[in-house]
Parts: structure tokens; C-alpha cells; sequence
């Protein structure tokens, strides 16, 4: 699987993450992405065959249920973070080290798509 970090996860998570050899980008510090609206974040990940790292459950999850209805367009993924789930410089290391062992866990491109998982 590959994934695209939403703008509220920092850069640093997707080079730590393409160090251990995983194909990994984010929307922050991205010239062309930055500022991009949620649907189309998932439009770039969709096209890019990546699952979305997000912590932005209240605007993430409708657009996951309508891109999985039977017309929809589907996606390759979701992973949230939940709100309690902290976003400090010090607990960059654990981000990093939870989405390594999903990295692992959904290996595949497809593995973990039109569905969604949690940190």
C-alpha cells in the first residue's frame, strides 16, 4: 500500500516512512497540494493509488461512504487517526512506528481498499 498523509501530518512522517522503503508522500509542503480541499485530496490519492492518512474524521468519513456506494468511485483506503490520538513533535516517532506496522500489515496496493482503518 502506499499512502499520502493529509496536511495536519507532517513531512517528516512520509521521510521517516520512505527511509524503512515505503512509498510514501504528504500533502504539506507539497506546492501543488497544500491547500487542496478534502475531496479533492482523496481525488489525488485515488488517482495516485494511495490510501489517505488523515485525523479528519467529521469531513473524511461521508466522503469514504459515498465513494463506496455502488457507483462511486472508490478509493484505496482510509486510515484515520482518531482526535485523542496526539499529533505532537514528540510522538512523531509513534505515528511512524503504527503506520509501519499497517504499511506491513496491508502490503498490497488494493489491500485495503473502499475500506478504512484506524490508528
Amino acid at each position: 500500500m502506499k499512502l499520502l498523509l493529509d496536511q495536519m501530518h507532517s513531512p517528516a512522517i512520509a521521510r521517516d516512512l520512505r527511509a524503512r522503503g515505503h512509498d510514501v508522500e504528504a500533502v504539506a509542503g507539497h506546492p501543488h497540494r497544500q491547500a487542496l480541499p478534502d475531496p479533492e485530496v482523496l481525488a489525488v490519492a485515488r488517482t495516485s493509488h494511495r490510501a489517505v492518512v488523515t485525523s479528519n474524521v467529521r469531513d473524511l468519513r461521508p466522503l469514504h461512504n459515498e465513494a463506496i456506494i455502488p457507483s462511486g468511485p472508490g478509493h484505496f483506503g482510509i486510515i484515520f487517526l482518531p482526535g485523542s490520538y496526539r499529533r505532537t513533535k514528540a510522538d512523531t516517532g509513534r505515528i511512524i512506528a503504527a503506520l509501519d506496522a499497517k504499511l506491513a500489515r496491508y502490503p498490497g496496493e488494493a489491500d485495503l481498499a473502499d475500506g478504512e482503518d484506524w490508528l
